[in-house]
């Protein structure tokens, strides 16, 4: 098994759709920037069935935003609105997660059925990988990784958030990043008022403007010093 000095990346930020990693939660992925922690983001689809633009346009989109982010971009390349938990996708997602090493994962909430298939389904895949990955005879030509949590957004209302994110300091940087889709962001009718609707009702958790939520499955570590930061 790795150990803790085999990180190869601070974050792994896994999305169904180009998109959907930054608008929900590229307030947060800012900060960590900021921070100097490294960042790959990972698309499962190309958006190649969405309404609006087509898989050329959504990955040159994806690359602008990564780039603003300063950010590493990959795909995995499943079909866009035909993502399925199944013993091959979580293996594709096995040998991201084993390639890549993150610290933390950060991916789409596996139960919220008014959302897209797709995202729900991702969510899945992920939770399940996340265990597997640590498994040695799962053979993927590399070494076994273990990972401690996934933390998840686009969570519904009645999932209580394990932790929030104060993303009002980089609101509007927040607002050019979400500006990298415009065929998304500028484009399909009441978009960004859900998507600000979501922000301001996370604020609502800790008194601020805008936030971004996160649910985690397993408790968080912490110390005594990170309690005098509440």
């Amino acid at each position: 098994m790795t150990t803790q000095t085999d990180y190869g990346c601070d974050v792994m930020a896994i999305g169904a759709h180009p998109d959907d990693i930054e608008h929900c939660i590229g307030g947060t992925l800012l900060h960590l920037r900021d921070q100097g922690k490294s960042v790959v983001m990972v698309h499962m689809t190309h958006g190649e069935a969405g309404t609006y633009g087509n898989a050329e346009i959504r990955d040159s989109e994806a690359r602008d935003a990564a780039d603003y982010l300063g950010a590493e971009v990959r795909w995995l390349d499943f079909t866009d609105t035909r993502v399925e938990d199944n013993f091959d996708a979580r293996l594709r997602v096995i040998k991201a997660i084993r390639e890549l090493r993150p610290r933390l994962i950060l991916c789409q909430y596996y139960d919220f059925p008014l959302m897209h298939p797709d995202h729900e389904a991702t969510g899945r895949i992920v939770r399940n990988a996340f265990r597997l990955s640590r498994f040695k005879n799962i053979e993927t030509g590399q070494p076994p990784f273990w990972i401690p949590n996934i933390a998840y957004y686009l969570h519904p209302d009645s999932v209580k958030p394990t932790f929030v994110v104060d993303v009002t300091p980089y609101f509007e940087r927040w607002k050019e990043l979400a500006d990298k889709y415009a065929s998304q962001y500028g484009s399909i009718p009441g978009y960004q008022d859900r998507l600000l609707a979501r922000k301001r009702a996370a604020g609502f958790y800790i008194d601020v403007p805008y936030a971004e939520s996160f649910y985690c499955d397993r408790p968080l570590k912490g110390n005594a010093v990170d309690l005098t930061l509440l």
